[in-house]
């Protein structure tokens, strides 16, 4: 009996002793794999902050090629791409005779003349040299192409006079002065001092909208009116330059 009970007392000694050390050894256990599952979440939230990170790098290094700018409410065309076969159309007129007023190959004026080369080119252009600069894009002096439009002030301060680029410095239109419709120097006095402003047709537009009212077109009459520069002498630059 007395055996017994000292067998009794050793083992209860040894689980008193054993059960601390698997306590500790299953706590460390827990440790470890909470530690292991930190470590991943870290991991992971590492992750998507260096995706965020490119994501935004990349949304700032996206290129966007603009067509055209604006200043205030007026929007340019210098970037679009003109619409060149109105210059083709406009050479099929050349020599016809000069009426003001005239609206067929019998005598046509300056704006019926635009009027009928939009027409064969597939638009439809009011008849007055007045209501077609409310048409198309407003396009800096040094940046006018051929099948831009060239409006100037003839016999009145708004557009009354309306030809047509063809490069070089040169124009087609209906000329009073030479009575039929021709090819002119807009280099000359006579133009330089009459002109006004020039507007594009873009290439790709498919139905003619004014783009501007005749309120906004005086007002930019007005804002340019008392600049020294002319199309002529930036056309003189750019032809040196060649």
């Amino acid at each position: 009996m007395k055996v017994l009970k000292k067998i009794i007392g050793i083992f209860m000694s040894s689980a008193i002793l054993i059960m601390p050390s698997v306590a500790e050894a299953k706590t460390k256990k827990l440790e470890k794999k909470h530690s292991k599952s930190i470590s991943v979440k870290h991991k992971s939230l590492d992750k998507i902050s260096k995706h965020s990170r490119h994501s935004k790098h990349s949304k700032k290094s996206l290129k966007v090629k603009k067509v055209s700018y604006s200043y205030g409410p007026r929007v340019y065309g210098d970037d679009l791409e003109p619409n060149r076969d109105i210059y083709k159309y406009a050479i099929g007129l050349l020599g016809t005779r000069y009426t003001f007023g005239g609206e067929s190959i019998n005598g046509i004026d300056c704006s019926s003349f635009v009027q009928h080369v939009f027409e064969l080119a597939g638009y439809k252009m009011p008849r007055t040299a007045r209501e077609q600069a409310l048409y198309g894009y407003f396009v800096r002096r040094e940046n006018i192409k051929p099948g831009d439009l060239l409006f100037f002030a003839t016999y009145a301060s708004y557009p009354s006079h309306v030809g047509i680029y063809i490069g070089n410095g040169k124009m087609i239109h209906a000329s009073s002065r030479g009575g039929k419709v021709e090819i002119t120097d807009i280099n000359q006095d006579y133009y330089i001092k009459r002109f006004l402003f020039a507007k594009r047709i873009p290439a790709n537009m498919k139905e003619l909208v004014p783009q501007d009212s005749i309120e906004s077109i005086e007002e930019y009459i007005s804002e340019n009116s008392k600049k020294e520069d002319s199309i002529a002498k930036i056309i003189k630059e750019k032809d040196g330059k060649n």
